[in-house]
């Protein structure tokens, strides 16, 4: 597959993810708390796939400029602070500079006031946050926002986990076909990352340390 092609075919896949959000939002309505203004999920630390940080690049260097120097200007400072909270001074192409680590939290660099300047390309997990998710590492759990489902809480699965499954198989073999589980050096990176450096040249085959930054 070709950049394009990988793109397009993530594009179909986040609308398949979108319509599930929104199907088992519906389910939930009565308790869900998602929407704009409410960012709490918005300052967990984690890792994207260099598809996902490939989308996020595309957007923002489609920005204008002003919008994009901000958000570059963001994301400068939110991998200063990372490697802060990690512990490590590494420079940029050292993944345990800025690899996140649970429990740690900052702020998302594309969040201003509370909402996603991102929106369109934001990550998978973006998009389905919120709602019961079912990991299969741990098949006995759901994940769910804590503003609409406390821990512990038992959640009726019954239609729930068959789409997600389904969902989470056609986004693993998106990810093999476009060879970035297999042949890149580091298959991750970080929404920082991402509207800093230029993902697009990543895919696919290529190490994410090979990125190259459109303002250097």
């Amino acid at each position: 597959m070709n950049v394009a092609e990988i793109l397009t075919a993530y594009e179909h896949h986040t609308a398949r993810v979108d319509a599930e959000f929104r199907r088992v939002y519906q389910v939930f309505a009565d308790r869900m708390q998602c929407r704009r203004g409410c960012s709490m999920c918005c300052s967990q630390m984690f890792s994207i796939s260099l598809i996902e940080a490939a989308y996020i690049s595309r957007a923002v260097e489609a920005m204008p400029e002003a919008e994009r120097e901000r958000l570059r200007t963001a994301a400068r400072a939110y991998a200063t602070q990372a490697r802060k909270l990690t512990g490590n001074d590494g420079h940029r192409d050292s993944e345990e500079a800025i690899t996140p680590r649970p429990g740690l939290r900052l702020p998302c660099p594309a969040l201003r006031n509370d909402a996603c300047s991102i929106y369109d390309a934001r990550p998978i997990i973006c998009r389905k946050w919120g709602i019961p998710i079912f990991n299969p590492k741990k098949p006995t759990e759901l994940q769910a926002c804590e503003l609409n489902f406390p821990a512990g809480e038992e959640v009726g699965v019954d239609g729930l986990l068959e789409p997600q499954v389904a969902l989470l198989e056609e986004w693993v073999e998106l990810k093999n076909r476009a060879g970035v589980t297999v042949s890149a050096a580091r298959p991750t990176a970080t929404v920082a990352e991402a509207i800093l450096y230029n993902f697009e040249e990543v895919l696919p085959g290529r190490a994410a340390g090979n990125a190259k930054s459109k303002n250097a």
